[in-house]
């Protein structure tokens, strides 16, 4: 019949000794759950009796609403694990009630075998989670019951932690060389690089033997006068002469008349090199003309700055100062300026001969005397220089064709004609530098 309302339960009294555990009856039909009365205090739990076998189990009837949960007592011993017995349908899920505080945990018995899983019911209303109790002593493994169904795939977790890096494995063994590619296309020739600078001079060879003078030729008509050259730098200003003596001292005037001081007339005076004003109202400090008396005109090349500063030796940096244009114009000047070539000469290598001489440097005057032809608005003449401004030097010649060459302070070179060109050609450079 319906079960009547459930009455306060009652101080537990202590359990007795369980006895053996007899078959399990079929299980009847549950009836109706009355209303839960508050539980009591649980009292200690008695040793586990031996776990007889496990019936069937019935069905479940519909769950009553859930009662506080009240503290649960002690766990006792877990008994021997009997054989599962296979589960009956699930009924619904009543509403979960407040979950109460977890009890310790007992010790946890031997594992016995998994049995069949039975359907699920409803999944009921979650109630609050209540504290974990502390965990028991983990007991012996039962045997793995068999896999249910995969349930449905759950939301992917955010990515984890990247793992540290393994060791790297040892080298494998190297591939066999691909076939050569097809040669790619010649790229575009790149700029060319700027000039290096002039490599230094090479050593004057040993003098040759100074040849017989020859006779003095006619001197040759005057030439033209030469072009007007370039306005050399101003020198450097010469140091300031001696002052002068102070001369005597003029008579003093007469005192002009007393000035009105409520007009603002005032008078410069100058004592020594003190400037000051007199007859003002309002006094005014006196000033010391000293550091503006030494306003000479005495500069150093280094403080004189170019009008318009340029690179005067092409390594890209413009010179500013007078100081500047010197020092990087000096070494070009002091070498490869001083160094030219002369006019081309025709020289008899037809015969053999020992002896014979050629005027260099009256070749070169005849030649820049008076040139052959000259551009619109020219000189007539070209500029030269006079014998004894020059060094003369023979830098190469043949010498399958002449033997024993030597040059005189004044440009007069003697020379051998020891074998005809072969080909009626030779060659002879000939280099002046001017001192």
């Amino acid at each position: 019949g319906a079960t009547g309302a459930q009455g306060p339960t009652g101080e537990t009294g202590a359990t007795g000794a369980t006895g053996a555990q007899g078959p399990t009856g079929e299980t009847g039909a549950t009836g109706a759950t009355g209303a839960q009365g508050p539980t009591g205090e649980t009292g200690a739990t008695g040793a586990q009796g031996i776990q007889g076998e496990q019936g069937p189990t019935g069905a479940t009837g519909a769950q009553g609403i859930q009662g506080e949960q009240g503290p649960t007592g002690a766990t006792g011993a877990q008994g021997i694990q009997g054989e599962q017995g296979p589960t009956g349908a699930t009924g619904a899920q009543g509403i979960q009630g407040e979950q109460g505080p977890t009890g310790a945990t007992g010790a946890t018995g031997e594992q016995g075998p998994t049995g069949a899983t039975g359907a699920t019911g409803a999944q009921g209303i979650q109630g609050e989670q209540g504290p974990t109790g502390a965990t028991g002593a983990q007991g012996i493994q039962g045997e793995q019951g068999p896999t249910g169904a995969t349930g449905a795939q759950g939301i992917q977790g955010e990515q984890g932690p990247t793992g540290a890096t393994g060791a790297t494995g040892e080298q494998g063994p190297t591939g066999a060389t691909g076939a050569t590619g097809e040669q790619g296309p010649t790229g575009a020739t790149g700029a060319t690089g700027e000039q290096g600078p002039t490599g230094a001079t090479g050593a004057t060879g040993a003098q040759g033997i100074q040849g017989e003078q020859g006779p003095t030729g006619a001197t040759g008509a005057t030439g033209a006068q030469g072009i007007q050259g370039e306005q050399g730098p101003t020198g450097n200003t010469g140091a300031t002469g001696a002052q002068g003596p102070t001369g005597a001292t003029g008579a003093t005037g007469a005192t002009g008349p007393q000035g009105d001081p409520a007009t603002d007339d005032q008078d410069l005076s100058l004592t020594g090199n003190i400037l000051s004003l007199t007859g003002d109202p309002t006094p005014t400090p006196a000033i010391d003309l000293t550091p503006y008396l030494d306003n000479t005109d005495d500069q150093t090349a280094s403080q004189v700055n170019s009008d318009t500063p340029v690179d005067v030796d092409g390594d890209g940096t413009t010179e500013a100062t007078v100081e500047d244009v010197i020092q990087d114009i000096a070494p070009i000047t002091s070498k490869a300026a001083r160094i030219f070539y002369p006019p081309s000469i025709a020289i008899d290598a037809s015969t053999t001969g020992t002896g014979r001489t050629v005027d260099l440097y009256g070749e070169y005057i005849a030649q820049y005397g008076t040139p052959t032809a000259a551009s619109a608005g020219a000189p007539a003449a070209v500029p030269t220089y006079a014998r004894t401004e020059l060094y003369y030097y023979v830098t190469f010649a043949d010498p399958t064709v002449f033997d024993n060459i030597s040059i005189d302070a004044n440009g007069v070179m003697t020379y051998d004609i020891i074998a005809t060109p072969a080909d009626y050609n030779s060659l002879i450079n000939v280099v002046f530098v001017v001192k």
